[in-house]
């Protein structure tokens, strides 16, 4: 069975006991099949703000820096970003090094370097990232230079619109995608105890898309510490006495 908008759609129509749609009639669609339509995009939406990590929806962001500017724009389909993947990446033209931004607290930020977007020639090669108060980002120092800067991110769907249009969402998952739209169909006909009978099967669909894809990230602990060296070969601790 083919994994598009058209199909996606048709059969959360059967489940209506509706009539489908074809790839001829689909743009012009009327009443409750335009509903089920919506539907299809509505649950796809609703999975994404059920968790900001898919990694069907990760995405490596790229970004030229400017000299002398500090604050920057996220993407405007990025709904979330990973503020320990910042980096500058190497380039022996500009004569920097791969290296890796720490993040600093915006703050923090303020209280102590915010100078530098009033003073001139106190740029170079920046090794802090900070989150701006609307959700985007600035460098400290800011760049003297135009290096590649580069960041993981997570992106918002892109609306399903032409019959041909396939979901982001592995195919494995096209149930959840129906029984949300389905729930969501009967909330359209003001039929709640059906509603809350799909949607809690959405939800239920969701939870399990989740173990899957999230909780996986989690089999590993990565030990921090950073043992004390030893100093002119004496003891690491203080002796007594």
């Amino acid at each position: 069975m083919a994994y598009t908008y058209l199909d996606i759609t048709n059969e959360v129509l059967a489940r209506f006991n509706e009539v489908s749609l074809t790839s001829a009639n689909f743009a012009n669609s009327r009443g409750f099949q335009t509903q089920c339509k919506n539907a299809v995009n509505d649950a796809i939406n609703y999975i994404f703000q059920r968790e900001f990590g898919w990694s069907f929806s990760h995405s490596e962001q790229s970004e030229t820096l400017v000299a002398g500017t500090t604050r920057y724009s996220i993407g405007a389909t990025v709904y979330n970003v990973d503020y320990e993947t910042f980096r500058i990446s190497k380039d022996n033209t500009l004569g920097v090094a791969g290296v890796t931004l720490r993040v600093m607290d915006y703050n923090q930020y303020v209280d102590k370097f915010i100078d530098q977007e009033t003073t001139s020639d106190v740029g170079g090669v920046p090794i802090y990232v900070f989150r701006t108060p609307d959700n985007n980002y600035g460098l400290y120092p800011y760049p003297d230079k135009a290096y590649t800067l580069k960041y993981d991110a997570y992106v918002k769907p892109t609306a399903l619109s032409a019959a041909t249009d396939v979901p982001t969402i592995p195919e494995q998952f096209r149930q959840v995608i129906v029984d949300g739209a389905t729930a969501y169909g009967y909330q359209y006909r003001g039929e709640a105890q059906q509603y809350g009978i799909n949607f809690a099967r959405f939800e239920e669909g969701i939870k399990h898309m989740q173990s899957l894809f999230i909780n996986r990230n989690y089999s590993y602990v990565r030990s921090t510490y950073i043992p004390r060296s030893q100093r002119y070969g004496a003891s690491v601790f203080p002796t007594g006495g």
